[in-house]
């Protein structure tokens, strides 16, 4: 069968790729040295007006004026008017000039000037083609009426849409900020598998494959955690890790299959340093992108100088009033038959009374054993253990424990994960022996925390879906 594309370029664009081609010239360019990106331009103006630069980008917009061209030019992150007089053109800049169309990449040198509409431009004296575009851009850009098609051109959203490019470049940001902040601390990034023997570390459905060269099944990463955990058997002191899991459950605004996740670990540290740590994540890469603790999210505004601490039971306690445990546990099969024990309810009710008002940053702490089996039991009441996790806007953002080092203790948590597991509840851990028996071996007490940088993302760039910070989500089948 031959090989076939549906995609049929434009008539009057391909004729200009031939007249380009007959001229002698490449279409399709080499190499471009710039002295100036357009936001540097900008942002500098006054100090370069009248001197000559050389910038590079795509034609997004062009107005003709009988002998004058203008053209706006659009970079990763800046765009600026293009000023042309054909009189000041000479060779190959002249030939192409006519030959050029809205969509083509090209690199232009001339002299910063402002117009006399006061415009601020580039008096262009020499233009090269560096990729010739064959296909019409939309000339009004249909993503504001349909969002799903724009997640499936992307690549025509970062186009047309200055806002989700910004978005992308931002979430960039928010990653190198978190990094500045670990590496500061004196944290060391190591990488841990993607293909695991056990999906650990987490309460996921995970993805399965398989590894021919070994003939054995294997689990994309749901979570970095018992890797990272026996680095610090092996004598690792402060470990992290930055890189995508993947969990095969749904997709909403807030939830993406594949995402990037930060975890780290700090030997003979506890929940406290990892509340100060986290606290400094946040802080620096919310101003990274900013340029200040306080941002607007929808119609709230978020102080992410102040941080609240608040025990779960008291969150709960708050909102439902003052029940004993057997009123507490009716309470909760309402929402979900398979609740038994006290720290079940209290964990079902929090996820659905609580969690969606706590608008300001706030730690949420004293999490029921029952759904911490990693972490380690408070001392003055064993049904709790050290652990937090981190909401702004009712979104969970960090997750943190003290974590659990007893080796026995950690062999009766994954027995009970076990029996959870076949009272129906979805959300438990595996067992991995090889992580047992490292634990055998001693770990130092250590402070660990885990954290969706997408999700970072979205509050520090005020994006109301996972979707707008992830260059391309997964979609489904559009004829699906």
């Amino acid at each position: 069968m031959a090989f076939e594309i549906d995609i049929e370029p434009d008539e009057n664009k391909l004729k200009h790729l031939n007249e380009i081609i007959r001229l002698g010239i490449d279409p399709y360019g080499h190499k471009f040295d710039r002295t100036n990106s357009i936001s540097e331009i900008i942002k500098n103006f006054d100090e370069i007006i009248g001197k000559n630069v050389t910038v590079a980008g795509r034609i997004i917009g062009r107005r003709n004026h009988g002998k004058l061209e203008f053209m706006d030019l659009a970079d990763q992150d800046g765009q600026m008017q293009l000023f042309i007089n054909e009189a000041e053109l000479n060779g190959q800049s002249l030939d192409i000039l006519h030959l050029l169309d809205i969509g083509d990449i090209i690199g232009v040198s001339g002299e910063v000037i402002r117009t006399k509409t006061n415009e601020k431009s580039i008096s262009v004296k020499k233009i090269e083609i560096l990729s010739k575009s064959l296909l019409n851009l939309p000339s009004r850009w249909f993503g504001i009426e349909d969002v799903e098609k724009r997640y499936r051109k992307r690549h025509l959203d970062f186009i047309m849409n200055y806002e989700s490019r910004q978005k992308i470049l931002m979430s960039s940001e928010v990653i190198n900020s978190v990094r500045e902040t670990l590496n500061k601390n004196k944290f060391m990034d190591i990488p841990v598998p993607l293909l695991q023997y056990v999906a650990g570390g987490g309460n996921a459905t995970p993805f399965k494959t398989h590894f021919n060269a070994l003939h054995r099944d294997f689990y994309l990463k749901i979570a970095s955690e018992l890797h990272l955990k026996r680095l610090l058997v092996g004598g690792f002191e402060r470990v992290y890790d930055i890189s995508k899991s993947f969990r095969n459950e749904g997709v909403d605004t807030r939830h993406n299959p594949e995402f990037i996740e930060l975890e780290v670990y700090q030997a003979y540290g506890d929940l406290n340093d990892m509340i100060a740590l986290t606290e400094e994540i946040v802080r620096n890469a919310v101003y990274a992108v900013n340029g200040k603790h306080k941002v607007k999210f929808d119609k709230d505004e978020l102080d992410f100088e102040k941080f609240s601490i608040i025990p779960m039971d008291e969150a709960v306690k708050k909102e439902v009033g003052d029940l004993n445990e057997d009123k507490l546990i009716k309470l909760a099969k309402g929402i979900d038959k398979s609740v038994v024990s006290y720290g079940d309810a209290l964990n079902t009710l929090f996820e659905e009374k609580v969690q969606k008002k706590l608008i300001q940053p706030t730690f949420i702490t004293k999490y029921p054993i029952e759904v911490s089996p990693l972490a380690k039991k408070m001392e003055d009441d064993p049904r709790f253990v050290y652990r937090f996790e981190l909401f702004a806007e009712g979104i969970e953002l960090a997750n943190a424990f003290t974590e659990l080092n007893d080796p026995l203790d950690q062999v009766e948590r994954f027995k009970n994960e076990e029996k959870r597991k076949k009272r129906g509840i979805k959300e438990t851990q595996e067992f991995d022996e090889e992580f047992v028996e490292s634990l055998f071996y001693g770990m130092p007490p250590t402070g660990g925390m885990g954290m969706g940088l997408e999700r970072l993302a979205m509050i520090a760039t005020n994006s109301k879906s996972i979707r707008e910070v992830i260059p391309f989500p997964q979609l489904r089948e559009e004829n699906g």
